[in-house]
């Protein structure tokens, strides 16, 4: 759940208990703990939107990469042959936007198994999460889970699509204290995806 809903339902949520134990202090108030359960029903359920929509970015992220792969083959594809038919000249193959130049060391998909580590943000709010470099990654793709009991790492969470980034540290601050996060993360690039790392938690 994102931290800012989560911290306004925690606080609903306690109000409501209050007037409930207190009923004599709030008859003939506009605020009864039917409304506030409303708004708390309410984020909750915009909450669970935000998260179903997380899950369903992971399976674009997957599909907008197999799209790209085949688009990148036949563009490729039609380059070459352009460049036979127009047999190399240059003047021509620059109205096709083509440059000859020395074809670039192909890509391979990367293979290092990478290392996260979580620190709690400077602040105090949110974790600093990092992964090690790894020089044949375009992206890094982050998966983020849950767990149900925060005093258990063995159990690892359902993990989901969280963010794809350019850089090896980012600064997560959608975390609730006394909740224990897991991470994971692995390098992608044009070749494909590497493997995913240890799953790694933090509760703060």
């Amino acid at each position: 759940m994102l931290k800012y809903i989560s911290e306004t339902s925690d606080r609903l949520s306690k109000l409501k208990d209050g007037i409930v134990k207190n009923p004599g202090t709030w008859t003939n108030q506009a605020v009864t703990p039917e409304s506030i359960q409303t708004q708390i029903d309410g984020l909750n359920s915009i909450g669970k939107a935000v998260e179903d929509l997380q899950s369903q970015a992971s399976s674009k992220l997957a599909e907008a990469r197999a799209l790209q792969k085949a688009a990148d083959k036949e563009a490729a594809s039609i380059e070459n042959l352009a460049i036979g038919l127009e047999k190399g000249d240059p003047a021509k193959l620059n109205e096709y936007g083509i440059k000859l130049k020395k074809a670039p060391a192909k890509k391979t998909v990367p293979v290092d198994v990478l290392q996260v580590t979580l620190q709690d943000d400077t602040d105090g709010e949110g974790f600093i999460v990092t992964a090690s470099y790894d020089a044949s990654a375009d992206m890094y793709e982050w998966e983020k889970g849950k767990a149900d009991d925060p005093t258990k790492t063995d159990v690892i969470p359902e993990l989901k699509f969280f963010k794809a980034t350019k850089k090896t540290t980012y600064v997560d601050d959608d975390v609730v204290k006394g909740v224990r996060y897991f991470y994971r993360v692995r390098a992608t690039n044009t070749a494909g995806a590497g493997p995913w790392s240890e799953a790694v938690s933090r509760v703060q």
